[in-house]
């Protein structure tokens, strides 16, 4: 007879009760949704204890150089400041520029070989932006590359500002379109609307585009044939959704320059956004440091990631089913999103976070909500 059977057995059973315990304290720990948060404060806590118990004597975060290069002397005075001249001096250097180390923009120039846009292109392209705002400038971005690739006339990009903020500002409403129009004036042909055509029962009639389905992160080919040849049918084409509808890693690094150059000198805020941005800012400067934090607790995110389980059954329900509608079908389990950090922070574990924040000296805290406000808390 083999003793060692039973042993086995019994250390199997211990394993299987070890294991089923700890899933079962896991699952009760997140369903209190208090796991990644009381874990992500423990080490806040522990670090800036530490901090203060050795009066930060370490080399900075590498911000492109520490305090040792070029700031030798204020490395090596340190440890004689107090802990509000250490922090203020830190503040100080995340402020400021950090060196570019070699680094230098190639967006605003142009390859010799970059020819402008021809007079006659092959159709209008007219694409409908989804998703967050970054996104949507992403989208921008893509579309402006969509009709060089296919020397198409571009229209200014549709916003989606319904869904979520239930603002009907548009494009125009948020960037200077003028600068917009003239600033890519050698890459693409960009107008306002559809020209008209012609005149229909006293009403004036403009080209009625093709909408397609463009596949996510498609390739130039794709453009180059399929929209291409519909466009030249149809006379303009509508694409949507247009959310990472182009792939990103090209091989063609004048394209990436063209999407860097929308990004970084098209894409210009209207005098008034810049205006009231501004005036935010230098209030929250003067009265000190401040946290900015994007809750990001809006339900595309949330149908998104899958983090459903901390709603009401009927909200569950409702971002079950706007998932089904909007993304492809994919199993996501709640738990095992959120251990893995993919599920943002609840307003009670933001509410936690403040509480902390606020012990830590700092005056301000500045929370970005769901619709995109600024408010204190």
């Amino acid at each position: 007879m083999n003793r060692t059977a039973p042993l086995k057995a019994r250390n199997a059973e211990n394993e299987h009760f070890e294991e089923k315990s700890w899933s079962i304290k896991m699952k009760g720990l997140t369903r209190r949704q208090t796991g990644p948060g009381v874990v992500f404060l423990l080490c806040v806590v522990s670090m800036v204890s530490h901090m203060r118990q050795e009066k930060l004597k370490f080399t900075f975060m590498n911000l492109g150089s520490s305090f040792e290069v070029g700031h030798g002397n204020e490395h090596n005075s340190l440890t004689h400041l107090t802990y509000q001249e250490t922090t203020q001096l830190v503040a100080d250097r995340l402020r400021s520029s950090t060196p570019s180390l070699g680094w230098r923009s190639s967006a605003a120039s142009r390859n010799p070989e970059w020819s402008p846009p021809p007079e006659r292109t092959n159709g209008y392209l007219l694409v409908r932006c989804n998703g967050g705002l970054n996104q949507q400038r992403g989208a921008i971005c893509n579309a402006v590359l969509a009709a060089r690739i296919m020397n198409a006339t571009l229209v200014l990009p549709a916003l989606d500002t319904n869904s979520f903020w239930h603002d009907k500002s548009g494009f125009s409403g948020i960037y200077d379109v003028r600068h917009f129009i003239t600033s890519l004036a050698n890459d693409v042909k960009v107008v306002t609307t559809l020209p008209l055509v012609g005149v229909v029962y006293k009403q004036h009639r403009r080209i009625k585009p093709f909408q397609l389905r463009p596949p996510r992160n498609a390739l130039p080919n794709w453009y180059e044939t399929v929209a291409l040849a519909k466009m030249k049918e149809h006379g303009a084409i509508l694409l949507s959704p247009f959310s990472h509808r182009l792939a990103e890693e090209l091989d063609n690094l004048d394209y990436q320059r063209l999407r860097c150059r929308v990004n970084y000198h098209a894409l210009r805020f209207r005098e008034d956004v810049m205006s009231l941005s501004s005036k935010i800012v230098a209030r929250l400067r003067a009265e000190g440091q401040f946290l900015a934090i994007h809750l990001r607790f809006e339900m595309d995110m949330l149908a998104f990631a899958g983090c459903t389980d901390i709603f009401t059954v009927a909200e569950q329900a409702m971002l079950v089913k706007y998932r089904m509608e909007n993304f492809a079908e994919k199993t996501l389990h709640y738990t095992d999103r959120r251990l893995i950090g993919k599920c943002p922070l609840t307003p009670e574990e933001v509410g936690t976070f403040k509480s902390v924040y606020v012990k830590m000296t700092c005056p301000c805290i500045l929370v970005m909500n769901t619709s995109c406000i600024p408010v204190y808390l």
